[in-house]
């Protein structure tokens, strides 16, 4: 390859050239730390933690987020690895003290990964330095050299990312999502002349649907590598999150008002929709941090604007069809505000800025509660919330810390030279899966043969030169920028080479030690595949049907709770905890399952969709409950039974649809019935004395119940892929 064509291929494969900026920083960090301590200090072993050290955090952990973010990261990593360091090495007095304390430390580092990427970033660097100083021989007197090693390792790669070609922070997720509300608005701000009378040009309405479309079909959260994703327990990657679903909700509100509003006159609704539009924008520009954050008094305006439009509906007595039609867009229109409005209060929270007062008593549950909580209450509750057998996180942990429990227990009682490397390979190997542990097998192991056939010649060269001292360097430059961007085998080849050279480095030449890291890999690889195959082998794929489906059963179940207690029954409010802890777990194991191999035996469901499905549920629900008494169901001509039997159908729906999720199989299509057309009961409520704020809120449930009929066919594939539903299982579509 032409020195241009290695320009070109590095440009493709490392834009920005942040992995090569990187691996310089890194091998210059490692190089002055381990010839500085082992030759300028003569202390080996704190030369040997400090390149351990940088390599553990700065290569084999991944640390997201701008150069600032990754120096806080390591700041917060200190302290940790140092603790760590010290018990491992205190504990390394006998084989089974390490076994023990290698099943406490694997699953607590591991089950941590549960509060969020910044700690999934550096969990495999955090367990090597356990792992490390818990190997023989057991030297008490050596601590202060390894923590002196490993405070130097990690001080340096502190001062590199501070000094050394800062790296311009690349557009997040927090970016891309402001980009999406922009565009979202601008559709918002053509769908909004439907209603004046004014003429729309229907092309360009159909280019800004398409562009919102694909602006929220890229912020899926799967579409993230893990550690870029906002998926921590933090009130602020909450309030991300939660703009993200407020966003894709008021993208479908906005398709509904598209196709409902082609012969609706309300200037009033217009006014709303435009007002709500600009918040859209303010909101995505606190996002990007552009402007001065969208203002409270703009949502209190905003607010202000919604009351009074559930208060005073417009409707024609005398045409009760034409009143439905009436009501039905304006109950679109004010949940798509309302979302609007708190998606102003989300974007606030995720800057970090403070919430307006909430009244007191609060008429219902409040949606923006983790802003109100303490971070300490916020990372406990996540992981209380994933003290389940059913949980991906869980699940992860307990296999791990079982596999490097009982690798521990294998090369302490096998006395195997390095034995360090036995563990590091489970870390290196273990993936979700037992078909991705499979999978990763290969390289692995090719790679280490490979590595340990290069490493063998250099030891055989260097017993006759000093020729190790030039190509330590060399070595470490090209495995910590190029092994990133080559192959799994290429790259476990490098480094393999690297180690054998590093510990040779720090101890006498032995040219076993090739051999003896082929073994132990070999073993570490053993244990590695066995503990994947006994311990929830499916991974990801084995627990998304199972999370999906109690999330659509107890959104559904929520949804119909809600409705029963509008119409003026007794709720529990049990329901609501229950689907928000189903929430946490089909997201986690959906985002576990999109990062594995799929499992051609599951049902052609769209989990995301059903993820959807359920939150539309969920956040409907709560909705409903914050606007309290003015939310209320009327009870004459039985329009209120109506709407629970309704919801009830809904329910058990989704429950049917539930079943054949988690049994696997998809044995026939599910459809919810469309109620009729409300004109009837509209007309009834009206001509006993109700309000028309009453009428609206009929018509209010309706919509929003019928839009989860809806999302039901958006769940399942075509209808030409399953057996069309039973006789009167059919639904007809109210738009």
């Amino acid at each position: 390859m032409t020195r241009i064509g290695v320009l070109r291929w590095l440009r493709r494969r490392d834009p920005g050239y942040q992995v090569l900026r990187r691996g310089v920083r890194l091998s210059l960090v490692a190089a002055a730390g381990l010839f500085g301590g082992t030759y300028g200090l003569g202390d080996p072993v704190l030369g040997l933690y400090t390149v351990f050290s940088a390599i553990a955090t700065g290569f084999i952990s991944q640390l997201p987020g701008s150069p600032a973010q990754r120096i806080r990261s390591l700041l917060i990593v200190l302290p940790v690895a140092l603790v760590l360091v010290t018990v491992g090495s205190l504990l390394s007095v006998s084989t089974w003290a390490a076994v023990a304390g290698m099943l406490v430390v694997g699953f607590t580092v591991a089950f941590a990964t549960a509060g969020g990427p910044r700690i999934l970033g550096v969990a495999t660097g955090l367990q090597l330095f356990y792992i490390a100083s818990s190997f023989p021989p057991y030297q008490p007197a050596s601590l202060p050299s390894r923590l002196g090693g490993v405070a130097l390792g990690i001080g340096l790669l502190i001062l590199a990312e501070r000094l050394l070609w800062p790296e311009r922070p690349s557009p997040g997720y927090r970016d891309r999502l402001a980009e999406a509300g922009h565009t979202v608005a601008r559709y918002i701000e053509l769908v909004a002349e439907r209603p004046s009378g004014e003429p729309v040009d229907g092309a360009e309405l159909d280019r800004r649907q398409a562009a919102a479309r694909q602006a929220m079909a890229g912020m899926s959260l799967a579409g993230y590598p893990p550690i870029q994703r906002p998926a921590s327990a933090g009130f602020r990657d909450r309030a991300i999150r939660h703009s993200t679903s407020l966003l894709s909700q008021i993208l479908v509100q906005a398709d509904r008002l598209r196709a409902r509003g082609t012969d609706i006159r309300d200037e009033d609704l217009t006014r709303l929709l435009r007002r709500a539009a600009e918040v859209i924008h303010a909101a995505a520009d606190t996002l990007a941090d552009r402007t001065a954050p969208v203002a409270e008094h703009e949502l209190a305006e905003l607010d202000t604007q919604i009351r009074h439009g559930y208060r005073h509906p417009v409707i024609e007595r005398d045409d009760p069809a034409r009143t439905v039609t009436l009501l039905q867009f304006a109950a679109i229109t004010l949940r798509l505000a309302s979302n609007a409005r708190t998606l102003g209060l989300t974007t606030r929270i995720a800057s970090g800025l403070r919430l307006p007062p909430r009244p007191r008593p609060a008429p219902g549950p409040d949606d923006v509660f983790y802003a109100r909580r303490s971070s300490i209450f916020l990372y406990w509750q996540q992981f209380r919330l994933h003290l389940t057998t059913r949980s991906v996180y869980l699940q992860g942990a307990l296999r791990v810390a079982v596999a490097l429990t009982i690798a521990r227990g294998v090369a302490g009682s096998l006395h195997l030279t390095h034995g360090f490397w036995v563990l590091l390979a489970i870390l290196t190997l273990m993936r979700a899966s037992a078909v991705e542990t499979g999978k990763a097998l290969s390289p692995v192991l090719f790679g280490t043969l490979l590595g340990a056939g290069v490493g063998t010649l250099l030891l055989t060269a260097a017993h006759v030169s000093e020729l190790i001292l030039v190509v330590l360097p060399v070595v470490m430059l090209l495995t910590f920028t190029f092994s990133p961007l080559l192959r799994p085998l290429w790259a476990q080849a490098m480094f393999t080479v690297l180690f054998v050279l590093v510990f040779t480095e720090v101890g006498p030449v032995d040219l076993k030690i090739a051999g003896a890291r082929l073994l132990d890999v070999t073993v570490g690889a053993v244990v590695g595949i066995l503990v994947g195959v006994l311990l929830w082998p499916k991974g990801g794929s084995g627990e998304v049907r199972r999370s999906v489906a109690a999330y659509l059963e107890q959104s559904a179940a929520t949804a119909e709770g809600v409705v029963r207690k509008l119409a003026g029954r007794p709720l529990d409010m049990g329901i609501l905890d229950s689907s928000r802890r189903g929430l946490v777990l089909a997201e986690a194991s959906f985002l576990q399952y999109q990062a594995e191999r799929h499992d051609r035996w599951l049902p052609p469901i769209d989990w995301m969709a059903a993820i959807v499905a359920g939150n539309y549920l969920h956040l409907g629900a709560i909705f409903r409950l914050r606007r309290g008494a003015d939310a209320r169901l009327p009870r004459v001509a039985g329009a209120a039974d109506r709407l629970e039997e309704y919801a009830g159908q809904i329910r058990r729906s989704y429950h049917e649809l539930a079943r054949q999720l988690e049994e696997g199989r998809l044995r026939q299509r599910v459809s919810a019935p469309a109620p009729d057309g409300f004109a009837e009961e509209v007309r009834a409520v009206l001509d006993a004395g109700e309000p028309p704020s009453a009428a609206l809120n009929l018509i209010e449930v309706e919509v929003w119940l019928s839009g989860a009929a809806d999302n039901l066919d958006r769940i399942q594939p075509p209808s030409a892929d399953l057996p069309a539903a039973g006789p009167g299982e059919g639904r007809r579509r109210t738009d």
